[in-house]
Formats: structure tokens, C-alpha cells, sequence
């Protein structure tokens, strides 16, 4: 045998991949399935049929068996990681009911029953019956016992995706306690399902039998079985290790294994996280999500519609930088990220909050950019943008500073976004901090087979294997000319956007109401 090699899955909105990784945290061997990431059978429905997942990484997995050759025979151990808040339907023998729910899906639940009187009484002295009640209504649980209640009855498990792929590989319905950032009674401080006394678990009510069995990182789910080798030439006999959800192990990945270097990662939506051994709620009453690492919490900051920005913008106005970057043979990201350099810090004046999509706890919230005037171009609100978003971010991370009392030092980043040299380097003027990138983009994977080494003792502890396996390539230190004009911006304007415009946000978010009958 060669050197030791995970095979890891990582199974995402557009696409599957496969990789082989090791010890060095290198990928020796990819293999990429794209995918259609939902259909709509109805405008704000994202479903996709569960089956799909699973055959996307069958043939994921055929794929780099077929590439790796003899690299094949030196496996080890795999592992799988997969998108968050994707919802299963499954019957008693774990066969889709239904098609999944995904995280994309925005329909509503009209929720006819009542929280409990306590219940409603505390949410509403918190200050929290809005924010529950909105859950509630997202809540695909919710929606499919108003509106499918017969199919609701068929479901004997309510999983996530992540779920029903393990049993496929396994035989054994589990989920890691990683992977449950999503709409589930779940007790994130005690990393157990909700018990029905507690003050929270009204909000989702899904009976606990329909609940899966839940697993520790690192944790051996099971062996792959001859039958799931001739179906997906995987190994037969190869142990599968629990891992979490994308976003964790990409946590993990990007090296922010200490509380003191925070993980950012510019997708569709942009995130924050720390890893931290102390449970710190990222926002008053929302969860902080255990980690990959056992024991520790990701307290993460997410600006929903994050990085989809960037798309939005070169549809509605970047016509002409697509069609030349068609000509010239580039993307159009490469052609904006030109005019990021051209403009300076704070666009002129022109500032952006990114509330594209409401958060839970400012439902009403829009998003909103101020300053304009006559200096200003195309070129403008693009980089307002990718400021919009580092503001909100950076507001994040000024809260988990506080709520910590931990010092974040530095900004590990990955995403799309992250690709772009332009966007790194306005990320670290804006933080003040210097901004790493490590030597692979497929950190999601790369997390993922870390948590299976040290399961396989390839690693005597996490801290060994981040050191071997994750590398800084590049580093961005921050202007702090560019510091001082970003932080002055952001405590004497962007701090104040939203409580000047909630009023307003409140008389827009009521009149719609009344239109549209919509939340």
C-alpha cells in the first residue's frame, strides 16, 4: 500500500464531489457530479427527489474509482458532508415519501394551532413570539401537516439529507450532531433532541419518533457492505466516520480550530464562525451549533443571500461584462473584481446593508443602499456590495468578541468569494486583520477527512492533524489607512441604518402583509 487515503463526499446544492486526501491535506483525486439543484412545483418551492442525492454520489464515486486507479487500494476510512436545512421523508424501511425540502424552499406554513399558553406567554416577555412564530412558519414540519398531513402520516423518520445518506451507505439510519443546523427540536448545549418540556421544542413539534438516532463526530456509523461495494465500488469493509454538515467541517478546514482566528466563508450565503469551547449564542436566543471537534461550538453570524449578490448584480446590471468576458475568454467576476480596485474605500460614500432576505430576528428588514449621488457608477454599487457584506460580517464578529471575550486576530476565508484576490484584500482593510487563504478551496472536504484521520488514529488529536493537513497560502494584511475610513463608516453610519429605517421597515412589512397575506 501507498500512503493512507480518505475518501470523502461532499454532497452540495449544484453539485457532488468525490476527493482522496492525505495526510498532507492534499486532494490526490477529484471527481465532480453536477447536479440540478431543485425543481419548483410552485413559485418558492425548492424540492428535489431524494433518491437523486444518493445517485449523485454513486456516480461521484464511480467517477474517481475509474481516475484514482491502485490509489484506489490505499483507503482508509471515508466520510461524507453535506448541505444544511434539506428535509427527508422517509417510511419504515427509510424509502422517500415525499421529495425532500430544500434549504432553498420558501413557502410558508399558516400555522392554525396555538403555542401553549406558558410558551407564548415567555416568548412574548422576551421579546422572541415573533421570531418563534416565524420558525414555525418556515418549518417544513409545519407546512407538511397542514398541507400533506396524509403523506405526514406515512413518514416514519424526518431527517435531514445527510441522514438518509448514511443509512444508504451504512444500513443504519443516524445523523452527526454537527450536521443539525436546521428547523429540528434539537438542544444544541446538550447535543440531544429537544425533550417536550422544553420551552423551545413547540416551535417545530415533530413527534420524537420520527426523530433518527444521533451520532458524535468521529464516531463510526458503520462498514460499507458488499452489496453498497458492487453499487458504488467503494471498498467493502471500509469504515464510514461521522463528520457534520458543509459548513462545519469547512470551519474546521479553513484551519479555525481556536477561538481566536474566525472562518468566513463567501457563499450563496455568507458566514462567520468560531470555534469555541464555550457555548455563546451568535444572536440573543439563537443556538450556537456544535462543531466537528468534539465538545466545541461554531457561534456563527449568517448574512442570508449573501454572496448571491454578486449574482443578482451581474444579472441585472453586468449584461456588458458578461458578454465580454464570453469574448475574451474569463468569467465576469474577473472583469468586476477590476473595478474593486478602481473605486476607494467606502465607494464615495455609498453604503450597502444586506438584508436582501430578513433575518429571524428582524423579519420586517430590507435591504437597503444610501448616498447616492452624482459621482457614483455601476462600478460603485458593485463594491458597495461586497462592502455591505463585510460590514455585516464584521458586526457579527464584534459580537462574538463581546460575548466571547475572545480577541479575533485573524480571518481564515473560503467560498466562491474567496477566489478573488480584490475581495480578500477589502476583507482585511475592512477587519483590520490579516486574511488567509489555505491551499485547497474544497475546505468543506478537506474538514471532513481531517475528523476521519484522527478517528483512524492517523493523529493523536485534532490540533496534529490541523497542523499537517491545513496550509496558509496566501496572506492579505490590512491597509489600515483603509481600516480607519471603514470603521469610521461603520460606527457613525452603518450601526445606525437599521434602527433610523426600522420604522419604516415595520409600514412596509405591514402594508404587504395586508396585500399579499404573506408574513
Amino acid at each position: 500500500m501507498g500512503e493512507p487515503l480518505v475518501l470523502v463526499f461532499d454532497v452540495g446544492t449544484q453539485s457532488t464531489r468525490a476527493f482522496l486526501f492525505n495526510k498532507n491535506g492534499e486532494a490526490v483525486c477529484t471527481n465532480k457530479v453536477e447536479t440540478e439543484p431543485f425543481y419548483s412545483v410552485k413559485i418558492g418551492y425548492a424540492e428535489k427527489n431524494t433518491e437523486d442525492y444518493w445517485n449523485a454520489v454513486v456516480q461521484a464515486s464511480l467517477g474517481l474509482k475509474s481516475k484514482a486507479g491502485d490509489l484506489w487500494n490505499d483507503i482508509i476510512a471515508m466520510s461524507l458532508t453535506s448541505i444544511r436545512g434539506t428535509y427527508a421523508f422517509l417510511d419504515e424501511n427509510c424509502n422517500p415519501v415525499r421529495p425532500t425540502i430544500t434549504w432553498l424552499d420558501q413557502r410558508l406554513a399558516k400555522p392554525e394551532q396555538k403555542f401553549p399558553f406558558i410558551n407564548n406567554i415567555l416568548y412574548r416577555i422576551s421579546g422572541m413570539y415573533r421570531t418563534a412564530l416565524k420558525q414555525r412558519r418556515m418549518a417544513p414540519s409545519t407546512w407538511m401537516k397542514e398541507n400533506q398531513p396524509e403523506i405526514w402520516g406515512k413518514t416514519k423518520y424526518f431527517t435531514l439529507v445527510s441522514a438518509y445518506l448514511n443509512f444508504k451507505l451504512s444500513g443504519r439510519l443516524c445523523d452527526c450532531t454537527a450536521s443539525q443546523a436546521s428547523r429540528l427540536p434539537y438542544n444544541y448545549r446538550k447535543e440531544r433532541w429537544q425533550k417536550s418540556y422544553e420551552l423551545t421544542c413547540t416551535v417545530y413539534n415533530v413527534e420524537r419518533g420520527k426523530l433518527c438516532e444521533l451520532v458524535k463526530p468521529g464516531d463510526v456509523i458503520g462498514k460499507i457492505s458488499k452489496e453498497v461495494s458492487e453499487i458504488t465500488g467503494i471498498p467493502e469493509g471500509i469504515e464510514i466516520i461521522a463528520t457534520g454538515s458543509d459548513k462545519a467541517c469547512e470551519t474546521l478546514g479553513t484551519g479555525a480550530l481556536r477561538a481566536d482566528t474566525a472562518s468566513i466563508s463567501f457563499g450563496t450565503t455568507a458566514t462567520l464562525q468560531i470555534t469555541t469551547k464555550k457555548y455563546v449564542e451568535p444572536q440573543k436566543y439563537m443556538p450556537a451549533y456544535n462543531s466537528v471537534v468534539r465538545g466545541y461550538f461554531n457561534p456563527e453570524i449568517q448574512i442570508f443571500r449573501g454572496f448571491w449578490m454578486v449574482t443578482w448584480f451581474k444579472k441585472q446590471f453586468g449584461h456588458e461584462e458578461v458578454r465580454l468576458a464570453e469574448d475574451i475568454g474569463v468569467t465576469a467576476e474577473q472583469l468586476l473584481d477590476k473595478s474593486l480596485t478602481e473605486i476607494p474605500a467606502g465607494s464615495n460614500g455609498l453604503m450597502l446593508q444586506p438584508y436582501w432576505a430578513p433575518g429571524l430576528k428582524i423579519p420586517e428588514a430590507k435591504g437597503t443602499i444610501i448616498g447616492f449621488n452624482d459621482c457614483h457608477t455601476k462600478a460603485h454599487v458593485y463594491k458597495s456590495i461586497v462592502e455591505g457584506i463585510g460590514y455585516a460580517l464584521y458586526e457579527g464578529l464584534v459580537y462574538l468578541e463581546k460575548k466571547s471575550g475572545q480577541k479575533i486576530t485573524k480571518i481564515s476565508v473560503s467560498g466562491g468569494g474567496s477566489q478573488s484576490d480584490s475581495i480578500c484584500k477589502i476583507t482585511a482593510d475592512m477587519f483590520g486583520r490579516p486574511v488567509y487563504r489555505v491551499q485547497t478551496f474544497e475546505t468543506s472536504g478537506l474538514g471532513a477527512a481531517m475528523i476521519a484521520f484522527v478517528a483512524k488514529g492517523e493523529f493523536s488529536s485534532i490540533e496534529e492533524c490541523n497542523k499537517a493537513m491545513v496550509h496558509f497560502k496566501d496572506e492579505f494584511k490590512p491597509n489600515m489607512k483603509n481600516h480607519k475610513i471603514y470603521k469610521n463608516l461603520f460606527n457613525k453610519v452603518y450601526k445606525d441604518i437599521y434602527p433610523q429605517l426600522q420604522p419604516l421597515y415595520l409600514k412596509l412589512y405591514e402594508i404587504v402583509n395586508e396585500e399579499t397575506n404573506e408574513i
